[in-house]
């Protein structure tokens, strides 16, 4: 895919990122929480909800936060990808 065929996206702007993890400190939220936190301009303005996996071992967490360019969005997926804790990102 080249940049002529990525959908127009908007900055800044609310974006949303899904990370699933095993949650068997019981606090992955939290972790994932931090990472985002740590990339972006407004840290106070995030939202999540998690859901857990059926069996509880693995959680589901959701996080919105505003990004102010493609660049951060793309540092917010790849620094949460590279994360031991995580199992994968959407």
């Amino acid at each position: 895919m080249n940049d002529d065929d990525r959908p127009i996206q908007n900055f800044p702007d609310t974006y949303s990122i899904k990370a699933v993890g095993k949650d068997e400190a019981g606090d992955f939220a939290e972790f994932a929480l931090n990472v985002v936190r740590g990339l972006i301009d407004d840290p106070d303005g995030v939202t999540h909800y998690s859901r857990p996996s059926r069996s509880g071992t693995y959680l589901s967490v959701t996080i919105s936060f505003v990004a102010r360019d493609q660049a951060q969005l793309d540092r917010v997926f790849l620094e949460m990808s590279e994360q031991d804790r995580v199992v994968w990102v959407l």
